[in-house]
């Protein structure tokens, strides 16, 4: 079918309409909210794409200035439905190097770039976070080069882009917030792997108004309690385990795989993250106000309910339960 340029034109239109509820609903939800906004982008745990959670990404805006928690794939899209414009992020915090965390770091710059930013773009995170931008730059040259010969683009990507490795301690601050971060338990043996040592970091912002933690993926840490004691609000991942290893034996079964490896691999993966009662746990422990379910595992599954998730939650933290869904504000 031929779609003339008028008629491209109308049904651009409709579509952007059609899309205004999403983003109005958050901006009403947030008008009565603290100058300190959480908006949930991405709440799936995992690699694979899916069909009702995008990858892990969280967007705190801070008397409007937007920072935000990993980008998974898909993250730039999210960004708009939440009504924040991609030209406007400048500071991107990483958990861990597993790509549904930062799968769309590089691209995220380039798109805030291509959509009018000209001013610096700075990303924190882990051992690797630096390599990874000025690679980054390398790939995105041809599309720099060509937009800014054609585009009257004066802004060069390539001193904009910085990338910033961080370990634990205080690792950004500025007049709206101080971000401190810790080492979790993500990694088996704490990432120690000879020589190397593979971080997992989890993030507390303190701003005038709210102090929000981001556990990142981590099985239950002591560290992650002692960073997020008397935070109002803590998102933290969880693995709901009696699904998982259902869902995990009926898919290597289906494969052909054996008993003893589906076990060797559902081990590992429970090991890593942290059960909705371990959740519960860390929040009691913490004092946290609120805690934010987040990057559900499984990802995906229809039988689960909003309450099965919590429930476990509930059996050890006697306050607030949020059950976390993509655009979300909190």
């Amino acid at each position: 079918m031929n779609v003339t340029r008028r008629e491209g034109l109308k049904l651009l239109a409709s579509a952007t309409i059609a899309s205004l509820p999403v983003t109005r609903a958050i901006g009403q939800a947030g008008s009565s909210s603290p100058k300190t906004r959480l908006i949930l982008l991405g709440t799936g745990g995992g690699p694979t794409p899916l069909p009702t959670r995008n990858q892990p990404a969280s967007v705190l805006l801070i008397n409007g200035e937007p920072y935000l928690v990993d980008a998974g794939n898909g993250v730039g899209r999210q960004l708009v439905l939440a009504g924040v414009g991609l030209q406007r992020v400048g500071k991107i915090f990483v958990t861990h190097h597993h790509d549904d965390h930062n799968a769309d770091l590089g691209t995220l710059m380039g798109l805030a770039w291509s959509n009018g930013r000209s001013e610096q773009i700075d990303a924190y995170g882990p051992t690797g976070t630096r390599d990874m931008i000025s690679a980054y730059k390398q790939y995105f040259q041809p599309n720099a080069t060509v937009r800014m010969k054609y585009d009257g683009r004066s802004a060069d990507p390539a001193s904009l882009f910085n990338g910033h490795d961080v370990t634990s301690g205080t690792i950004y601050s500025d007049i709206n917030v101080k971000v401190t971060a810790v080492e979790n338990t993500h990694y088996p043996n704490q990432g120690h792997d000879g020589d190397k040592h593979h971080l997992s970091l989890s993030y507390r912002f303190d701003t005038k108004d709210r102090s929000v933690v981001f556990s990142g993926d981590t099985a239950a840490s002591e560290q992650l309690i002692a960073l997020a004691k008397d935070a109002d609000v803590l998102v933290h991942e969880v693995i709901h385990v009696e699904r998982t290893t259902d869902l995990f034996t009926k898919k290597f079964a289906e494969q052909g795989r054996s008993p003893q490896e589906a076990k060797r691999v559902l081990d590992a993966v429970i090991a890593i993250h942290t059960s909705v009662e371990q959740v519960g746990e860390v929040a009691a422990a913490a004092r946290v106000k609120t805690v934010v379910l987040n990057h559900f595992v499984p990802g995906f599954d229809p039988t689960m309910t909003d309450e099965m998730w919590a429930g476990g939650v509930r059996k050890k933290f006697a306050g607030k339960i949020i059950v976390g869904r993509d655009l979300m504000e909190i």
